[in-house]
């Protein structure tokens, strides 16, 4: 493992690699404050570490690969940006839903491969009064849900618990998949949600069912 490249400004060290044990001892052991990623995160080895650690902010909405048990051993507060990327991520979760359905890609590959000339592309399907499915009904399912309503998509969801919302709950996440045209996963991420998305769920929503994943991917099981 090469040693992290850092250097300071001001009275800030900043890393230029995502290596946190190779974060140098003298600067470990005297930082106060430590401000991460939702993609680097602070593990708990990083956290013991920093002796005079006081708080710990994650600059994205994820938190999960902070270790929350031992931030919380240490009475450390952990703060994260929980609206700064909703309304981006909701435009992404509907963009996905219009390319996946109006087959976008591939249309753009068959155009740009020249076999428009030669060949008919397949008729590609609808967004409009579709099933929404969402597993997660938090701020960016809700905003998700928000805009789906416009397309007069008729939407369920599922959660760890009953919302309290207009949409349908459907505690059962293998029935939701089953009732699906579209499942969208907006849940947070964490050890309870991994592999959520299992193969149960993926069979249950079949060939023609459209998953769209804007939460972890390490929530959904590995099929290959």
């Amino acid at each position: 493992m090469r040693p992290a490249e850092g250097r300071w400004i001001g009275s800030r060290y900043r890393l230029t690699r995502a290596d946190k044990d190779a974060v140098p001892d003298e600067i470990a052991s005297k930082a106060r404050a430590l401000i991460t990623s939702g993609l680097d995160g602070a593990p708990a080895s990083l956290i013991d570490r920093m002796r005079n650690l006081e708080i710990t902010t994650v600059n994205s909405v994820g938190y999960d690969l902070v270790d929350l048990k031992k931030a919380l051993s240490r009475h450390m507060p952990v703060t994260h940006t929980p609206d700064v990327l909703t309304d981006d991520v909701v435009d992404l979760a509907i963009g996905l839903m219009i390319m996946t359905s109006r087959r976008l890609a591939q249309a753009d590959r068959f155009v740009r491969a020249g076999r428009w000339t030669k060949e008919k592309f397949s008729v590609a399907g609808k967004v409009t009064g579709k099933r929404l499915r969402i597993l997660g009904l938090g701020r960016i399912g809700r905003a998700i849900a928000k805009r789906a309503e416009g397309f007069g998509m008729e939407i369920l969801y599922t959660d760890r618990a009953k919302m309290s919302t207009s949409h349908r709950f459907l505690p059962d996440l293998v029935c939701l998949a089953k009732d699906s045209d579209f499942l969208m996963v907006a849940s947070s991420a964490g050890p309870d949600a991994k592999h959520l998305i299992n193969s149960a769920v993926l069979e249950a929503l079949g060939p023609e069912g459209i998953l769209i994943n804007i939460a972890r991917g390490s929530m959904v099981v590995k099929t290959r």
